[in-house]
């Protein structure tokens, strides 16, 4: 018994030394934290990336639209685009834009259950309250630039066509795509055959619609390169397949920069886990993150923005083998993070730090920390309690600066209660 205890013991402290080693206060982080509301975010950046350490975190989904009031009030920002899909984030921006409906359940009916929160809802009420007394020209506008759901996408598009004189198109391999009863995935044939029917149909709306385009045919030409681009994703090898998603997603946030300053203000906040906002990839199996080509493309004018937490919870998918079989489950876990230890001391319990602005001569403890390898928590949607015998499962080792140009860090954070 007493050799049990003993081995328990030594692999508790085994497994969490180096939480133990990160939780002492250091001052010099303390006092260089800036509070969220201090954030300033530079004039010249057109494309601020919000990640989030946890998929499933409720103080993550709380700092998009305290993220969002700040940049829209203090900078102008009219867009906010999330990792959702284009087409399931129409809905969304129709709401705000004064159409009917209850933002609840349009969150609800997006495809990933992670927005399915209140949180998200309070975004879409925000976003419309404030368009209801915002002249014409200033309104916001909500985006997705994720591409692997295309369904809703596809709806919008049969929508459309009802709509318009547009006749005797071919969907038929399209129908089969969004068919609810089908079982067996689509044949790379049959991938092809959307992407020739989507090919077609472009040419059909580009015909009907001329020169002149409202915001509705603008999307619905934008889905048939989105639909095709999803096929293609579904082509990918299984390694090149993540590598494939950031790239595409990437190529709709530039639409997006692009349509926003034609219509808008040229500025656009998007808002996805910390994977895809960094600079690089977490891991050596990712080649292309979405914020690393953003860089590359745009420089100083993308602002990669990360989250971390020290310890908390995050509510995630749990898979139960069979096919579509599933639930959610809330898990505890540490980072180990010695630098959002600090956010203990600080008020609210959380701070900023922009990294562009420390220097070895004013900051040399922090300046080195955050230019050396530190423990970061990482969570998706997949987890299972094995994982917490192998950190790197949910937790990276890289230097802050090399994946972000400044962070949040929150000493704790608690989980989301989506609706699914």
């Amino acid at each position: 018994m007493v050799i049990i205890v003993t081995v328990s013991v030594a692999l508790v402290i085994g497994l969490n030394y180096k939480t133990v080693l990160a939780s002492h206060k250091n001052k010099e982080v303390v006092d260089a934290a800036v509070p969220f509301d201090q954030i300033e975010i530079p004039d010249n950046v057109q494309i601020v990336g919000l990640g989030e350490a946890s998929h499933g975190s409720k103080e993550f989904q709380e700092s998009k639209l305290e993220m969002l009031k700040m940049l829209v009030e203090k900078k102008d920002y009219r867009a906010i685009a999330i990792e959702a899909d284009f087409g399931d984030c129409l809905a969304a921006n129709a709401y705000i834009q004064g159409g009917e409906g209850d933002a609840r359940e349009i969150v609800n009916n997006m495809s990933f259950t992670i927005y399915h929160t209140n949180e998200m809802a309070d975004i879409l009420d925000w976003m419309k309250q404030y368009n209801a007394s915002a002249p014409e020209d200033k309104k916001l506008r909500f985006y997705g630039f994720d591409m692997q759901n295309p369904e809703q996408g596809i709806q919008f598009l049969l929508d459309y066509i009802a709509k318009s004189t547009i006749t005797g198109a071919d969907l038929s391999a399209t129908n089969l795509l969004i068919d609810e009863k089908r079982i067996e995935p689509l044949s790379d044939d049959q991938r092809n055959k959307v992407k020739s029917e989507m090919a077609e149909l472009k040419s059909a709306i580009e015909g009907v619609a001329g020169s002149e385009r409202d915001f509705d045919t603008i999307c619905a030409l934008k889905i048939t390169d989105n639909v095709c681009t999803a096929m293609d994703y579904g082509m990918q090898d299984t390694q090149e397949m993540n590598n494939f998603r950031d790239a595409a997603m990437a190529e709709n946030v530039s639409w997006i920069l692009d349509l926003e300053k034609e219509i808008g203000s040229g500025k656009i906040m998007l808002a996805g886990h910390d994977g895809h906002i960094a600079k690089k990839g977490q891991s050596m199996f990712m080649k292309v993150t979405m914020g690393g080509v953003l860089k590359e493309k745009y420089g100083d004018a993308y602002y990669s923005l990360g989250t971390d937490f020290f310890k908390g919870k995050s509510n995630i998918r749990v898979y139960l083998g069979g096919p579509g079989e599933y639930k959610r489950k809330d898990y505890y876990v540490t980072t180990a993070d010695p630098i959002a230890y600090q956010a203990k001391y600080v008020d609210g319990n959380r701070f900023f730090l922009d990294f562009g602005s420390l220097s070895p001569e004013n900051n040399a403890k922090l300046h080195s920390i955050v230019n050396s390898k530190v423990s970061m928590g990482s969570l998706g949607e997949g987890f299972s309690g094995i994982y917490y015998l192998m950190h790197s499962s949910y937790r990276v080792e890289m230097a802050p600066t090399d994946l972000y140009d400044g962070m949040i860090f929150y000493y704790e954070v608690g989980a989301i209660h989506p609706q699914y």
